[in-house]
């Protein structure tokens, strides 16, 4: 039986960050409650071992690493950092969705380099998109990517652009909140 943290109230979540301001969970993580931006920006990232499950809207300013399946109910998921994210599929998501750039995790770097057809094997995360993003027309013009790759790819392609206008709208509402 899987570890399961259910959070009912926002003092729930601050009461799991670590020294970083990050919260990290062993199992699954279930989020009951509405996390107002005051209250979100004082957590650093989520890294949940296995299921994220949110009942309303998921707005991560930072980075979102989910093991297990990701879960969001609400009307909209906001990630301004990136999205580790290892799955053959892509997470169910309501209908307004903004994530910055979604990335595999390191112990993928054997299968995307060979998908790439290009040596990754030194560098971080920004040194190798940036070595991707040379190509990345030429990529995408390819037929062998699967669609989760796809859309993988087509976030780093876009990473560079500002932000839809509901996202910068939202993100006013929050500073104002």
């Amino acid at each position: 039986m899987s570890n399961k943290t259910t959070i009912e109230t926002t003092d729930d979540l601050l009461a799991l960050r670590g020294p970083d301001g990050t919260v990290r969970t062993d199992g699954d993580l279930i989020i009951n409650c509405s996390v107002p931006w005051s209250v979100g920006v004082q957590v650093s990232g989520l890294y949940v071992r296995g299921n994220l499950y949110v009942g309303g809207n998921l707005d991560v300013r930072g980075n979102l690493y989910v093991r297990g399946n990701l879960y969001v109910r609400g009307d909209y998921l906001v990630i301004a950092g990136d999205l580790i994210w290892s799955h053959a599929a892509v997470p169910l998501a309501p209908g307004k969705v903004y994530i910055r750039r979604i990335l595999p995790p390191a112990w993928q770097r054997d299968h995307w380099q060979e998908r790439l057809g290009m040596d990754i094997s030194d560098g971080c995360y920004n040194e190798i998109c940036e070595t991707v993003l040379k190509k990345i027309i030429n990529l995408l013009n390819d037929e062998k990517w699967t669609s989760t790759e796809r859309w993988m790819l087509e976030t780093l392609r876009d990473s560079r652009k500002e932000p839809p206008t509901w996202v910068a709208d939202l993100q006013k509402e929050r500073a104002a909140e």
